[in-house]
């Protein structure tokens, strides 16, 4: 699976019954009604500010299981009407040296790096999201730059990067909004919404800059 298409069939069934037996009833929904989720994601190199010529990939990703559920239960309330099943929201990312298939069932980045020693997720960039169609807010922009320190650091001067993912602030497995596992300890059992395999590689060096600007599309 090459894309994020994500699929939402707006669909319902109204009945009207008796005691015993249904007396009318009105379904729609189908392909006539479907919601598109697509990511878009573009990354680059700067040194001293400029773009790296060549240095640009951009393509699609892929929206996970992992964010489709988060979708889901992001829009409904319990059962007490009160609170929503996940108050979480987008706020990190993470990159990655390994690969694997763009496919929903993706649930960790294969090979996670640190950004700085013992730490994998970071914030996306403070004032950085837009709505770039705005007045219509039918698609957000995240961006974070990885300082020329970040990645590459220490003793490691340079490192390929093949994988990026993003995620929420929620807590891996209760959801806890702001309690989001942000250490290499558990990187490997943080899981994305999203997922982007860099078919094209990109080398970050100790002199570069790293931008990631990821789109969600509605």
């Amino acid at each position: 699976m090459l894309n994020d298409l994500v699929r939402v069939n707006d669909a319902g069934r109204i009945q009207m019954r008796s005691k015993t037996a249904a007396l009318l009833e009105k379904r729609w929904g189908g392909e006539d009604s479907v919601v598109e989720v697509k990511g878009w994601v573009s990354a680059l190199l700067r040194e001293r500010g400029k773009i790296v010529p060549g240095s640009r990939r951009q393509g699609h990703n892929i929206w996970t299981n992992t964010g489709r559920e988060y979708l889901a239960m992001l829009m409904t309330l319990q059962s007490n009407g009160s609170s929503p099943y996940r108050a979480d929201h987008v706020a990190y990312m993470g990159v990655g040296t390994g690969s694997q298939t763009e496919d929903a069932t993706v649930t960790h980045l294969v090979t996670p790096a640190a950004v700085q020693a013992g730490t994998y997720l970071v914030p996306i960039d403070n004032g950085a999201t837009t709505f770039p169609l705005t007045p219509t807010r039918t698609t957000v922009q995240f961006e974070h730059i990885y300082a020329e320190g970040d990645i590459t650091y220490g003793a490691t001067s340079s490192l390929t990067i093949t994988e990026l993912g993003l995620f929420t602030d929620g807590e891996q497995y209760a959801f806890t909004q702001g309690a989001r596992d942000t250490g290499m300890t558990n990187s490997l059992l943080q899981s994305p919404i999203a997922y982007k395999n860099l078919l094209e590689p990109l080398t970050k060096t100790s002199g570069l800059e790293f931008q990631v600007d990821w789109q969600i599309r509605f």
